[in-house]
């Protein structure tokens, strides 16, 4: 009896995953084996062609590493500008108004005599 794979393929990450049956000759008796595999369905291609899986995880892995590395590359670049901070000169600051002093009532005394 066929089952249904579709629904278990699908992932919430975004990535569409295919299940590739190949039948493969058997060397010792001569008689055909179906070779069941999950893979991604962008590699399909990949696969037939020859390529291993593991093959294609290196590649991916190697590309990911490019792409981390040339984004780093931008930073450090951008990085030099942003940190070094902009001197702006120093205002001087005017000296505050001196506040008139309270006259106490004993002063005003004096100054009255």
């Amino acid at each position: 009896m066929a089952k249904k794979v579709v629904a278990s393929l699908r992932n919430k990450s975004g990535v569409k995953y295919a299940k590739l049956i190949r039948s493969v000759k058997s060397e010792k008796t001569g008689a055909y084996v179906y070779k069941e595999e999950i893979i991604i369905e962008d590699h399909v291609k990949d696969i037939l062609a020859g390529k291993s899986q593991q093959d294609i995880i290196n590649e991916i892995r190697a590309k990911e590493k490019e792409a981390e590395a040339a984004k780093l590359a931008v930073q450090k670049e951008e990085a030099p500008a942003a940190e070094a901070p902009k001197e702006e000169p120093k205002k001087e600051e005017a000296p505050a108004a001196e506040a008139p002093k309270e006259v106490s009532k004993e002063d005003k005394k004096s100054d009255t005599e």
